[in-house]
């Protein structure tokens, strides 16, 4: 089953320029998320070090 054909993620799927740009917001998303997992462990890992 494509994606397109999805009854309710569809809407947001149904032309490339629409799935190019969730995709887009998706990948931007992954980066902050990692970009936040790095950072907190890197705190942790300071927090525990320098006890």
């Amino acid at each position: 089953m494509k994606i397109e054909d999805d009854p309710i993620l569809g809407k947001y799927f149904d032309t490339p320029e629409k799935k190019a740009r969730w995709m887009r917001r998706i990948s931007r998303l992954y980066l902050l998320w990692l970009i936040f997992v790095m950072t907190g462990l890197a705190i942790v890992l300071l927090s525990y070090f320098l006890r």
